[in-house]
């Protein structure tokens, strides 16, 4: 979420224009954006490398570049980075990468997400409620099977 309380992703004026993506830094912004998205994850080497690169492009005023250090001064504000920061920078990266670059981006973070929680399922933090959905399922099946055998009689 940004300032205006809107997802990232639905403010307009963020990402990289055509006239900002045809000048050196814009184009060095895009190669960057693109390098820490490609995988879906945003590391700490990662973030680093953002905040350090728009620390010495002081000079770049794109709207872009306003908005990545204004996320990443205020993640950074506490001196500790949760998971939940990570992922609100991550999308704020996604967020000035032209259209095209924001959906490869956003399917790389999606199947990330999916790989996750699918790891979580079966390492057993999260198996305990699909087996009990699973009992139910089951349950269910058989009370329907009983209840139409008893129509059927």
């Amino acid at each position: 979420m940004t300032d205006s309380g809107l997802p990232t992703y639905l403010n307009r004026g963020l990402s990289l224009s055509h006239a900002e993506l045809c000048t050196q830094l814009g184009a060095e912004l895009l190669s960057l954006c693109q390098s820490v998205t490609a995988d879906g994850r945003l590391t700490p080497e990662e973030l680093d490398g953002l905040r350090q690169w728009l620390r010495e492009a002081e000079s770049a005023e794109m709207p872009a570049a306003k908005h990545l250090r204004g996320v990443i001064r205020k993640v950074l504000a506490d001196g500790k980075i949760t998971p939940d920061e990570y992922e609100e920078v991550h999308r704020a990266v996604e967020a000035v990468l032209p259209f095209d670059d924001r959906r490869q981006a956003m399917s790389a973070r999606l199947a990330v997400e999916a790989a996750d929680t699918a790891a979580r399922v079966t390492s057993g933090s999260e198996r305990r409620p699909v087996v009990l959905r699973i009992g139910a399922v089951v349950a269910l099946t058989v009370l329907l099977v009983a209840v139409v055998a008893w129509f059927l009689a």
